[in-house]
């Protein structure tokens, strides 16, 4: 019975090992952040060509082991033949609001919320860039 418990230990120490380095996993530069979107609007977003992404601020949120962080982003993009005629060929500055632009981290991974960038409302959170 007590090499059971010591078995049991162990199991539950190297359990919490894999949780501690989940949670030790640092949040992403400003640099990367922006990479991050770039990637995430380019495959999500075809209606637009993205010149840019410039972080303005974030903030790291967490409830339990949920974590995540908000940004406030301002894209440069152009309009595409996959989007409006409208916006076609046009250069806008997005600045979408910070609930759209999310990073979660999913397996270790900072990855962008892909649902939140979707639903970006172009016509809301978008306009002629001068």
């Amino acid at each position: 019975m007590t090499k059971q418990i010591a078995l049991a230990l162990l199991v539950a120490a190297a359990s919490c090992g894999v949780l501690a380095q989940t949670k030790a996993v640092a949040p992403p530069s400003t640099a990367q952040a922006g990479v991050l979107f770039a990637e995430a609007w380019k495959k999500h977003r075809p209606d637009f060509e993205i010149q840019s992404v410039q972080v303005v601020k974030s903030e790291a949120k967490q409830h339990q082991d949920r974590r995540w962080i908000t940004y406030k982003l301002v894209i440069t993009a152009t309009g595409t033949d996959k989007g409006s005629r409208e916006m076609y060929q046009k250069k806008y500055r997005c600045t979408p609001e910070d609930y759209s632009s999310v990073l979660k981290l999913e397996g270790g991974n900072w990855v962008a919320d892909e649902k939140m960038i979707k639903n970006v409302n172009e016509s809301r959170d978008c306009s002629l860039a001068k």
